[in-house]
């Protein structure tokens, strides 16, 4: 587990406190510091007016030392960390970024947040995804003034948009900080009390305990005074994925992956399977030190091909096809206007047991790996985690692809199968691939997908997945993950 800490910069309308003789520490303690496991720190580990410092070794300390009691120099970076405490307490933010009562990561208003100040009256929960989203400027300035305690789920996240480390993101708060085990968290916490950082949690910044304990469990925290930057770019190289290349600095990896799941009978409902074939996607992109995007790799696996067409299946990217060199594990499609990349054209191809028929041995699901480079490519923003998957089936000389709702056909689609059979596409609405009924022919799930055996409508597998797609995916969210009586018929669900 990682915790940065780098100098200061200013930016935005707010300001980011100086540090002054806490610049140099990583990690500051009232009472005691205390460490379990081979923790890491990079830069000096504090505690005043107390004295104990206990679990070095094993823990260790790299470019910096233990400093105890009032007469060292924690003595006054723990005075300077109080003073950025108060300078946080005197910034103000407009009503409407009071959050208070709002779960971050997972409450609307509470999900996406830009720079500016935030503050909680009482105590504030972090669960799922945090994004701040700081338009493109990782040096942005986000203050969260917390009245009392600040805790995390385990594997809850903060991001930021710009794949920044968060440098000017501070955690203000009132009493005490928990993150929660295997959470990725971003921003320096100046907590009044103390901090705990449990098994597998990182963050980016500092912990600062002003009349506490900062305890750790294996963890690795940095504070560095003097930033190496061997290539140069901009990026020091603890922040920097690629170190020793200036065109590259930052991965962005999707670790967990979304599940892909089709109906290949469009624009015919078919028996609404959703198992005609069901695809585990992953993708790291990576992006130089500017935040624009300069490789891609992404990783695929097989897990059904219930179909009865050969389909073929390719992600079209939101770039032009030109932009793309050096693909290796897929082919560039010609013809394309955007980059479309085919990962195979016939599936049957690809494996002859389908993984759909209950009491038939499954077979192992077969993986892929491609991976290409953008040259003049868009910021990380703009080129999004969220691309273009589809399947592709020939019927005489018309070119049928399925794709998720909303999502547009590639250029060389036969446009003129809209609306015919069971679809309901409305192109100059852009509305995409929904039956007449309002259900997708194709279905993204943040998670592995348990999808229907054989021949069984998804409707009667997952009893909600309807009221799901109905109310354009408000309702009924957990349709595919919820195992209370009621949202799902077991018999009709395929077990490997």
């Amino acid at each position: 587990m990682l915790f940065f800490a780098v100098s200061i910069h200013h930016a935005n309308a707010n300001d980011a406190p100086s540090w002054g003789a806490a610049q140099s520490f990583a990690v500051l303690g009232s009472a005691t510091i205390t460490s379990t496991g081979p923790t890491v720190v990079y830069g000096n580990v504090g505690v005043s007016p107390g004295s104990a410092v206990t679990g070095f070794p094993p823990a260790t300390i790299v470019g910096g030392a233990i400093y105890s009691g009032a007469a060292s120099l924690a003595g006054p970076a723990e005075a300077s960390a109080l003073a950025a405490f108060n300078a946080i307490t005197l910034q103000t933010g407009p009503a409407g970024n009071n959050l208070t009562g709002l779960v971050l990561g997972q409450t609307a208003g509470a999900v996406a947040l830009k720079p500016g100040v935030y503050t909680f009256s009482s105590s504030a929960q972090l669960n799922a995804t945090l994004t701040l989203d700081d338009g493109g400027d990782p040096n942005a300035v986000f203050i969260f003034k917390i009245g009392s305690t600040l805790t995390t789920a385990s594997y809850s996240k903060v991001v930021m948009s710009s794949g920044g480390k968060g440098t000017n993101v501070f955690w203000q708060i009132g009493s005490s900080a928990t993150i929660g085990t295997y959470t990725s968290f971003v921003g320096n916490i100046i907590a009044m009390a103390s901090i705990t950082m449990t098994t597998g949690a990182t963050t980016t910044g500092r912990l600062f305990a002003l009349n506490g304990a900062t305890t750790m469990d294996s963890n690795n925290i940095a504070a560095i005074p003097q930033i190496i930057d061997e290539d140069a770019d901009g990026v020091a190289d603890i922040f920097d994925d690629y170190p020793k290349d200036a065109s590259k600095a930052f991965n962005n990896n999707d670790e967990t992956g979304t599940t892909v799941a089709f109906e290949d009978q469009w624009p015919k409902k078919g028996d609404f399977d959703m198992n005609d074939l069901v695809m585990i996607q992953k993708y790291n992109v990576v992006t130089n030190a500017q935040n624009v995007v300069v490789q891609v790799i992404g990783h695929y696996t097989l897990t059904a091909t219930g179909g009865t067409f050969g389909s073929a299946f390719g992600i079209e990217f939101p770039i032009p096809r030109g932009n793309i060199t050096g693909l290796t594990g897929g082919t560039l499609e010609e013809g394309q206007t955007n980059a479309v990349v085919m990962l195979f054209s016939d599936m049957r191809s690809e494996t002859n047991i389908w993984n759909t028929l209950p009491g038939v041995l499954a077979a192992a699901p077969k993986t892929y790996t491609i991976s290409f480079n953008v040259i003049n490519g868009p910021k990380l923003g703009v080129f999004g985690t969220d691309y273009n998957p589809f399947i592709m089936n020939t019927v005489g000389a018309s070119r049928r692809e399925v794709h998720l709702v909303g999502k547009p056909p590639t250029t060389l689609a036969d446009k003129a199968v809209f609306g015919t059979g069971d679809d309901n596409t409305a192109v100059a609405a852009g509305r995409f691939y929904l039956t007449t009924t309002g259900l997708p022919y194709a279905i993204t799930v943040p998670a592995n997908f348990s999808y229907p055996i054989e021949g069984a409508d998804i409707t009667l597998a997952y009893l909600h997945f309807a009221d799901w797609a109905n109310s354009g995916g408000v309702t009924y969210t957990d349709w595919y993950s919820n195992l209370t009586d009621g949202y799902r018929n077991p018999a009709l669900i395929f077990i490997k």
